[in-house]
């Protein structure tokens, strides 16, 4: 499990995180006066004649969010398992994440692509069952065809990180959205594959939130 206990909350203008450091750098961005402290914490940072106060959380001046939704998530296989909800696309299999692999609809031996829009989370059964043949050829129809998710770069920041409820610094919540995290988390615990689509927060529309 991450340490956060010696790190810093680095905030944007909007009061949304972009960003983690280490007590070091967060000491530098705060007494150069590039951030400004949001909350306090009783971290100290001590030189040969002076002690430094280092806060929980930083705001960083004239720094406004950046818009990360035009160029999209990146494509890799856990984006692909969560856009599916863990979940095998032909016959609707959950579990554990070593039964889990991608299928291209179109096989690659017959001009495929490795594609948001070729690529599918399938069961190893599944896959294999499937082989080089497309779903038309099998009368296979999916739940919903794959597309590129689009996401909300905020409620994936703690993903990034590795961020949960059990290693959250107190002073964090509230800041940090942790639907997704918790919800990962616990399958990565339990080997469950709840539709995370399906909780209170919708973060794509129709799908599930991918990492940027």
């Amino acid at each position: 499990m991450a340490n956060f206990e010696r790190r810093v909350l680095v905030l944007d203008s909007r009061y949304e995180p972009v960003k983690i450091v280490g007590l070091q750098t967060g000491f530098v961005l705060l007494y150069t006066d590039r951030a400004s402290p949001v909350i306090d914490s009783p971290r100290i940072i001590r030189s040969i004649s002076n002690a430094y106060t280092v806060p929980w959380i930083v705001r960083l001046q004239n720094c406004s969010p950046r818009n990360r939704k035009a160029a999209g998530p990146r494509f890799s296989r856990q984006n692909v398992y969560l856009r599916d909800g863990f979940r095998c696309q032909y016959c609707n299999w959950t579990g554990s994440l070593l039964n889990l692999t991608m299928d291209h609809l179109i096989p690659l031996a017959r001009g495929g692509k490795t594609s948001w829009e070729n690529i599918v989370t399938a069961c190893k059964a599944c896959n294999l069952r499937k082989g080089a043949r497309t779903i038309e050829e099998l009368g296979l129809r999916l739940p919903r065809m794959p597309v590129r998710p689009h996401f909300n770069s905020t409620a994936l920041f703690a993903l990034r990180y590795g961020l949960n409820s059990h290693n959250i610094p107190e002073a964090w919540n509230g800041y940090v959205d942790l639907s997704v995290s918790n919800r990962l988390n616990e399958h990565r615990i339990l080997g469950r594959s709840d539709d995370l689509a399906g909780s209170g927060n919708s973060l794509i529309l129709g799908q599930l939130p991918a990492v940027g």
